[in-house]
C-alpha cells in the first residue's frame, strides 16, 4: 500500500526446497540471486514460494527476521501482507454476489444513509464495484492521513472520505484507494451477519490450511516466528519498527501470514477453485474477480526497459497486465516496514508469493519478473541490478535533496509570526486535534489521532517550518503556516507521499 508503488513503475512500470531441478537465473542459482538482492536492497530477511503446475516447487526463508538478532527466517514465518489482503476480500464479495446477497451494481448509500463524497452529485450514485475498482474520483494514497495507522473505527473512515477532495470525475480515472475495501468490508458484515476477520477464517484460512494466517494485532502478538519490520531513518540506516495497527482497514491491507500459506491460496487460484481436490470457490467465483473493472495509464513505450506493460487493469482485488504474452495476474502488498507481491500466471500455471521484511525495495518486483522469465525461457536479464541501479539514483537525489534544503535555514528569511506563538491547538475536520507544546527547548507537535507520533518543529524559511517525526514511515515535512496581520491562522501538515502526498489544514483555536 505504500512506498513500493514508486518502485512498482521502475521495471514493469530455514526452507526446503522442492524441486529437483535447481532453479538458476543465468549463472546465479536462486539462493544466490536472492542473497546479493537482500545485500543490494539492506534487506533484513524475505520468504519465498513457488508454485508450479500445481506444486510447491520452492518454499524457503532466508536472511533474518530482525536486523542485529539471529532467529531465521524459514517458510512459516509471518510477514504482514497488507494490500494482498485485497483480492481475499474481492472474492467473498464476488461470493456474495453469486449467492443473491448483493449486487455490485448496489449503491454504497443504500447500505450506509450518511455516506457522501466530497462531490455530491454522485454520492448516490457511487456502488460497490467503484469502491473496490479504485474509481470514486480520488487520487492515489489521498485520504490514507485519516487512516493509516490512526485511532479511528472504520466505521468513522467512511464518513471521513467526504472531506477528500476529487481528483478525477466518478468511474473516469484510477487512484489506489484503501478505503474503499474498508467499507466494502462492512457490506460484507451487514449481509452475511458475520464479521469479516470470521469470513476469511472461515472461507480461506481453515480450508487452505493457512494455520499461520491472523487478522489481529492480538494474534499476531502471540506469533514467535514472525518478521519484524524495518524501514530506513533520516540518515539512511535501517531500522527495525514495530507493527502498525491498522485493524480499521482490516479488509484493505489486514492479513498476517507465511509464504507457506499463501501458496496454498495462490495454488487454489490456479485450480480454478480447487485445493486439494476439494472446490473452495466455484470458477464462476473467481473469474468474476478477474474482470479488469478499471483500465490504468501506464508509461509509453520506454526501450531502455527490459520489459513494457502493453496494459493494466484492475479487478476485484487484483491488477492484471501482461507480461511477455502472458496474462499476469498480481497484487503487492504495503505496510509500514514491509512490502510483499503474490501473482500467478494461469497460461503457465506458475504463480508465486514473495514477502519482505523492509519498505524500500524493489525485489518484490525483480523476483517476480525473474522467476516468470525463467518458466518463459526468456533470455536471461538481471533485473534486479537494472531496478537497484534506477533506485540508487532515487534515493541518493532525495536524500541530498533534504539535506541541502536544512542546510540552507540560516539563508532564508525569519517568520512574520513570532515563534513563540506557536504554541497552542489546531483543528482539522475529520483528523481532530494537533498540539505544539514548548518543551525543554524545542517545540513538539502531537497529533490526536496518531498519539504515538511526535514531531519536532524547527523554523525553515520565512512562514514555512521544518518538522520531522519520530515515526520514520510517517515522515517528516515542510510546514507552511498562515498568517494574518502577524496572527498564525493555521498550520499545514503532510505525512510521507507514500501514506498520502496531500496537506492537510489545521486551524488554530484561539
Amino acid at each position: 500500500m505504500k512506498k513500493i508503488y514508486f518502485l512498482l513503475f521502475l521495471l514493469i512500470v530455514s526452507g526446503n526446497l522442492f524441486s529437483q531441478n535447481v532453479i538458476k537465473f543465468g549463472h546465479l542459482t536462486i539462493d544466490e540471486y536472492i542473497e546479493q538482492s537482500l545485500k543490494r536492497w539492506q534487506v533484513p530477511g524475505i520468504s519465498v514460494a513457488i508454485i508450479k503446475d500445481g506444486e510447491i516447487v520452492h518454499l524457503k526463508g532466508y536472511g533474518v527476521r530482525e536486523i542485529g538478532k539471529p532467529e531465521k527466517v524459514d517458510e512459516n514465518t509471518v510477514f504482514a501482507i497488507a494490500s494482498n489482503t485485497k483480492p481475499f476480500t474481492g472474492t467473498i464479495i464476488s461470493l456474495l454476489e453469486s449467492e443473491g446477497k448483493l449486487k455490485l451494481t448496489d449503491k454504497i448509500s443504500d447500505y450506509f444513509r450518511d455516506f457522501r463524497l466530497y462531490d455530491d452529485k454522485y454520492s448516490d450514485i457511487v456502488n460497490i464495484e467503484d469502491i473496490i475498482s479504485h474509481r470514486i474520483g480520488l487520487g492515489t494514497f489521498h485520504g490514507d492521513f485519516f487512516t493509516w495507522g490512526t485511532k479511528f473505527s472504520d466505521g468513522e473512515l467512511i464518513n471521513f472520505i467526504r472531506y477528500v477532495k476529487p481528483a478525477y470525475e466518478l468511474r473516469n480515472g484510477y487512484g489506489y484507494n484503501n478505503t474503499g475495501f474498508t467499507i466494502a468490508g462492512k457490506i460484507i458484515e451487514k449481509v452475511s451477519g458475520e464479521k469479516w476477520r470470521d469470513i476469511i477464517k472461515e472461507k480461506f484460512f481453515i480450508p487452505l490450511e493457512m494455520e499461520n494466517s491472523v487478522t489481529e494485532n492480538s494474534e499476531l502478538e502471540k506469533i514467535e516466528n514472525k518478521a519484524m519490520p524495518h524501514s530506513f531513518d533520516y540518515n539512511m540506516n535501517v531500522v527495525s519498527l514495530p507493527f502498525n495497527n491498522v485493524e480499521n482497514l482490516a479488509p484493505a491491507g489486514g492479513i498476517y501470514s507465511s509464504a507457506k500459506d499463501v501458496a496454498n491460496w495462490i495454488i487454489m487460484q490456479l485450480n480454478r477453485g480447487k485445493f486439494k481436490g476439494k472446490e473452495i470457490f466455484s470458477r464462476e467465483v473467481l473469474d468474476k474477480t478477474l474482470i479488469p473493472r478499471n483500465v490504468i495509464k501506464i508509461p509509453a513505450y520506454n526501450p531502455n526497459n527490459p520489459v513494457n506493460r502493453h496494459f493494466l487493469t484492475y479487478g476485484l482485488g487484483w491488477f492484471m497486465q501482461d507480461y511477455r504474452g502472458k496474462l499476469l495476474v498480481e497484487h503487492s502488498g504495503g505496510y509500514d516496514g514491509m512490502v510483499s507481491r503474490t501473482s500467478f500466471m494461469p497460461e503457465i500455471g506458475a504463480g508465486l508469493v514473495i514477502l519482505t521484511n523492509t519498505d524500500d525495495n524493489n525485489i518484490i518486483t525483480t523476483l517476480m519478473n525473474q522467476i516468470y522469465d525463467y518458466y518463459l525461457g526468456a533470455e536471461f536479464i538481471n533485473h534486479d541490478s537494472i531496478s537497484y541501479a534506477n533506485a540508487e539514483i532515487y534515493f541518493r537525489e532525495d536524500f541530498k535533496l533534504w539535506n541541502d534544503k536544512l542546510a540552507d535555514t540560516n539563508k532564508h528569511l525569519m517568520p512574520s509570526f513570532d515563534m513563540k506563538d506557536l504554541t497552542g491547538t489546531y483543528e482539522n475536520t475529520p483528523a481532530g486535534l494537533a498540539t505544539i507544546e514548548f518543551k525543554e527547548g524545542r517545540y513538539i507537535l502531537s497529533l490526536e489521532m496518531r498519539p504515538k507520533t511526535k514531531g519536532v518543529i524547527k523554523h525553515w524559511h520565512y512562514d514555512t517550518l521544518y518538522c520531522e517525526t519520530n515515526d520514520y514511515t510517517f515522515g517528516r515535512c515542510f510546514m507552511p503556516v498562515k498568517v494574518e496581520s502577524g496572527k498564525i491562522i493555521s498550520i499545514s501538515i503532510k505525512a510521507d507521499d507514500f501514506i498520502d502526498p496531500l496537506y492537510y489544514e489545521f486551524r488554530k483555536k484561539y
